[in-house]
């Protein structure tokens, strides 16, 4: 490695060959010998630059590297030339000058610094050089978004009838995610599991699949620097968490991990990736770590390259996924098409939400986005995400990790969802669907969660988008504010035309799902899907009837507690009259084992013996 980046270095400060050279024809012996220890100092400061701030290694930020040595050295030697090696330092006689405009104003503005003065003047004009060539490099950037567009690969569909949008259908198919800040805090409150672990931190975490379940894993880390990594040199394992289980601890996985972020010199994870980077940049802030199904921890790292010298927009199609052993610290880079099947997030959700955010603005131009065009389906994505900048939010999908989000109007008065974005964060593939319906930005519904159904004053976050029934709902997880714990889930209709909505609050996924359909149904008249599964049977041993509309009993040796909602399209008054000894048949969607989760009683099969009416 020590050899790569010297190597690097050298094609960093190789432009300042040709000043060398010119330097070493003008100057005198100790010119010479004195340029040439500059040029070894140089290269030194820029050799340990270079290995210690990883810089961009995409070709356009090697040639401005090129070019700013270059340039800056053309301009010292000229300065040495003009006033350290000219050889005729004579004055010129009154009335006449030797100099040109550049010259005199040189000397004038110089004059009390004496050459030291003129040398900083031709570094300043070096600098302004730089500036001016970098600014043509933004500008075209920013004017010419049209090649890394046509680079994104993507599915445009006129609906959403095949979009992945996962569709709740009374079943645990497809259970609400964790948000992503109550794993946090639960991994953060379990670091006491494995031993000195005062000196370790947790700085980042990732979604990705795990033997076919979501998870997060989320890597410990150094804390304290330098002389921490020199006393213990790995770090112990790693925290895994399933991403659908409100009640899921944090397990700690002893893996013991030589090559991490948090390392120094050889074995941080990100210089040994940027030993492989030659040609692109790495994107994000810091390798991210993935498993596969052994439990084997790896860092992963998504390497772009820019369309061109002048366009530093990046080509979405030709990219390279790296990937570290953290125990070993081999490094393989793949193509798209080649990467382990292990590795859900290939594209890293930083180079996902640029590409989202280009693909909405610039797919019909430039101009078309700009005051003077037309704005012809120009969007942006919606800011309720948890990845991405907050752009983006992870979908599990039939084994598939998607990002997700939905693309709104540019115009700040407008709230509805003109489309959905998802992007399969392994292929990279950018699926549009267009939405005809009236579906409110998830903004809009953290923001009615919090407001208008939320008397506790919890925090919104993590909003998706589910069919239920055929009609879009927002599915809210809500937090304490202080601690991030997870409180309640907000089930919400999203016809962004229904300032009041059909909504459930509860405390578990199912449950509130019961309890939004039987209120989608009062409002709506439409019959919901109906549970599945085995028909409940048995005696009722208590029941009570509560201030908000509810019935909820338990029935003989069953813990489960079952809720009737009174206010139910399907609630017949005889029902009030439910007692303990009654024997009652029914279907619920399912609770936790414990009781502890309320299930929600189908009222479309709910039937009681000592109620039965018909006659005989």
């Amino acid at each position: 490695m020590l050899s790569y980046f010297a190597l690097i270095t050298l094609v960093e400060i190789s432009g300042l060959i040709i000043p060398y050279i010119w330097l070493m024809i003008i100057a005198n012996r100790r010119g010479r010998i004195w340029s040439t220890i500059a040029v070894i100092i140089l290269f030194v400061v820029s050799y340990i630059n270079t290995y210690f701030s990883l810089p961009d290694l995409a070709y356009p930020s090697l040639i401005d590297g090129w070019l700013m040595w270059l340039i800056g050295g053309l301009i010292v030697v000229a300065v040495l030339k003009r006033f350290v090696f000219g050889g005729d330092t004579t004055p010129a006689r009154s009335g006449q000058s030797s100099d040109g405009i550049i010259g005199q104003t040189i000397s004038r503005f110089t004059g009390a610094f004496g050459w030291l003065g003129k040398l900083a003047v031709g570094i300043v004009l070096a600098v302004i050089v730089f500036i001016i060539l970098g600014s043509v490099t933004q500008l075209v950037t920013k004017m010419n978004p049209r090649p890394a567009v046509e680079s994104i690969k993507t599915d445009i569909n006129d609906d959403t009838k095949n979009a992945p949008m996962p569709v709740i259908k009374n079943s645990s198919e497809t259970p609400v995610v964790n948000a992503p800040q109550t794993v946090s805090t639960d991994m953060n409150n379990s670091l006491n599991s494995f031993k000195n672990s005062n000196v370790y931190d947790l700085n980042h975490m990732r979604v990705q699949m795990y033997r076919k379940k979501m998870v997060y894993v989320a890597p410990v880390e150094f804390s304290g620097g330098f002389w921490r990594y020199i006393h213990y040199l790995k770090v112990p394992g790693y925290f895994r968490t399933d991403a659908t289980d409100k009640n899921a601890d944090p397990k700690f996985v002893s893996r013991p991990m030589k090559y991490t972020p948090s390392a120094y010199f050889n074995s941080d994870a990100d210089r040994r990736i940027s030993a492989h980077s030659l040609g692109y940049s790495m994107v994000g802030s810091t390798s991210q770590l993935e498993i596969d199904d052994k439990g084997t921890p790896y860092y992963v790292r998504t390497l772009a390259k820019p369309i061109s010298y002048l366009n530093r927009n990046y080509d979405y199609k030709h990219y390279k996924v790296a990937v570290l052993n953290t125990i070993t610290g081999k490094v393989n880079v793949y193509s798209p098409n080649n990467v382990p099947k292990f590795v859900d997030i290939a594209v890293s959700p930083e180079l996902v939400s640029q590409e989202v955010n280009l693909f909405g603005r610039y797919r019909r131009g430039f101009w078309n986005a700009t005051s003077f065009g037309g704005h012809s389906g120009v969007m942006q994505p919606t800011k309720a995400g948890t990845e991405g900048g907050d752009h983006l939010t992870p979908y599990a999908y039939k084994g598939r990790v998607y990002y997700f989000t939905g693309m709104t109007s540019v115009n700040a008065h407008q709230s509805s969802i003109l489309g959905y974005a998802f992007v399969d964060a392994r292929t990279n593939t950018l699926h549009y669907y267009r939405e005809h319906g009236n579906v409110m930005t998830p903004e809009r519904a953290i923001s009615y969660a919090q407001q208008d159904i939320n008397p506790q004053n919890y925090r919104g976050t993590l909003p998706l988008l589910y069919r239920i029934n055929g009609d879009p709902t927002w599915v809210v997880s809500m937090l304490d504010r202080d601690n991030n714990s997870f409180m309640k889930f907000v089930y919400l209709l999203a016809d962004g035309n229904n300032q009041s909505g059909t909504y459930a609050i509860g405390d578990d996924a199912q449950s509130t799902l019961a309890l939004f359909n039987q209120r989608l149904e009062a409002k709506t008249g439409v019959t919901v899907a109906q549970p599945s599964g085995k028909t409940i049977s048995g005696t009722i041993n208590r029941i009570v009837r509560t201030t908000d509309n509810k019935l909820m009993f338990i029935l003989k040796d069953n813990n489960q507690v079952y809720q009737l909602d009174t206010s139910a399209k399907g609630f017949k008054p005889i029902y009030e009259f439910i007692s303990e000894g009654d024997k009652v048949s029914f279907k619920a969607e399912s609770g936790s084992n414990d009781g502890l989760s309320t299930a929600n009683v189908s009222l479309s099969t709910f039937k009681d013996q000592s109620l039965d009416t018909t006659k005989k």
